[in-house]
């Protein structure tokens, strides 16, 4: 994904997600709320990227909650085991990263789940 487009998508999820219309499909920047569904199962570096992205370029609690609880929560899930490390490394790195995993559900997972509360902590 090229840059430009990448930066576009990360934009668009924020005005989505500020605007207070996140679950209307009609929304404009809608798009950018599907292409986190379309691409956290075999593109998951690219969901990490705009996430990254989305926790830099905003400090809205409603926008930061919904990466949480949806492409965060899903990457955790989905590849937990290969991107614990990735996680635990940005949690000692950046504080809203590590607010943001506060927010998610335990995952199935009880290694990778134990690791999150660990990075999680202010300790």
């Amino acid at each position: 994904m090229e840059p430009e487009e990448l930066n576009n998508w990360v934009n668009a999820y924020i005005e989505v997600h500020e605007s207070g219309n996140s679950n209307n499909e009609d929304h404009p920047c809608y798009w950018s709320v599907e292409k986190f569904a379309d691409l956290e199962m075999d593109h998951p570096d690219l969901t990490w990227e705009a996430m990254i992205q989305i926790i830099e370029k905003t400090s809205s609690l409603s926008v930061l909650t919904s990466v949480a609880e949806g492409p965060l929560e899903e990457l955790v899930e989905l590849h937990g085991v290969e991107y614990i490390a990735r996680i635990e490394k940005e949690a000692q790195s950046n504080l809203n990263f590590r607010l943001l995993l506060r927010e998610l559900l335990e995952t199935s997972d009880k290694n990778i789940w134990n690791r999150i509360l660990r990075a999680r902590s202010d300790d």
